[in-house]
């Protein structure tokens, strides 16, 4: 069923998309691929965070750049989505940790499974929590930074000349209209992902602190605010950074030289402007 599924899928991609939905089909099938690796090497003893973080970098550039191309709005949408992804795991890891919401919930202990698995796994299931968190968050960061790099990219193509400050406010206008929207998505997948556990507890007749203070519940809740907060974080760093790539797609200095030399003063002047746009 899963390979029929996924043939409907291709068809309908090469036929809406051409070309670029046969990007996007091959550039699905890469990040399924990675994350089942992610999954392996967890499995094998490996850091989840650490494999977690380079899997997620691995999927980010492979997603922005196969689809979207190689130019400077995609390297502003690249960047700002790992540094924002730095950012949620710096701030998450302490709240997860200190929430203790590791291991078995209340509906996982009672299910026929679990009395057939080790609880002993010889892997820490906070780190884990942590990686299933930023592999959540990370299609709807994408989206957005995508979103908002490509509208900035059009409007500087159209009205050159413009300074990193105005292309940063072009961008903050931008991320607040898709704003409602991005949250929307996100509220709704949370939804439609805890509708069976809302009904398992009702059923249950748990009480309102039963269920408010449910392992269980919060999972899915921290998983849909991480994602918010994800969204939110990736609209001014997308803009900031968006803004001061563009101005240094004509720079000279940047075009001329190798590619490590050309890195080097490509991020150089990157953290230059934003030091200006944040004037």
């Amino acid at each position: 069923m899963i390979i029929k599924l996924m043939i409907v899928l291709f068809v309908l991609m090469l036929v809406v998309g051409g070309n670029r939905g046969l990007d996007s089909f091959f550039a699905l099938i890469r990040t399924m691929l990675a994350f089942l690796a992610n999954i392996y090497l967890i499995s094998w003893g490996t850091p989840p965070i650490l494999t977690t973080a380079l899997v997620s970098i691995f999927v980010v550039v492979t997603v922005i750049y196969f689809q979207n191309g190689f130019n400077g709005k995609m390297h502003a949408a690249t960047f700002s989505v790992v540094i924002v992804l730095g950012m949620i795991m710096v701030s998450a890891g302490p709240l997860l940790w200190s929430a203790g919401i590791s291991g078995y919930d209340e509906i996982e202990q009672y299910e026929e499974i679990s009395m057939y698995l080790s609880a002993d796994l010889q892997v820490s299931m906070s780190a884990v929590m942590l990686s299933a968190v930023m592999l959540g968050l990370l299609g709807a960061v994408i989206d957005t930074a995508v979103a908002i790099t490509t509208a900035m990219n059009e409007v500087y193509v159209n009205r050159n000349g413009l300074s990193p400050a105005q292309l940063f406010r072009s961008g903050m206008t931008i991320g607040k209209d898709i704003l409602g929207t991005t949250m929307n998505t996100l509220f709704f997948a949370g939804i439609g992902e805890g509708i069976m556990l809302a009904v398992l507890f009702m059923r249950n007749g748990d009480t309102f602190s039963e269920i408010i203070n449910s392992k269980a519940l919060f999972r899915e809740v921290s998983g849909m605010v991480m994602g918010a907060a994800g969204c939110l974080l990736i609209i001014p760093v997308s803009s900031i950074i968006c803004a001061s790539c563009l101005t240094l797609s004509q720079d000279k200095e940047v075009c001329d030289k190798n590619m490590l030399r050309k890195c080097y003063i490509y991020c150089k002047k990157v953290l230059k402007n934003v030091k200006n746009v944040l004037k």
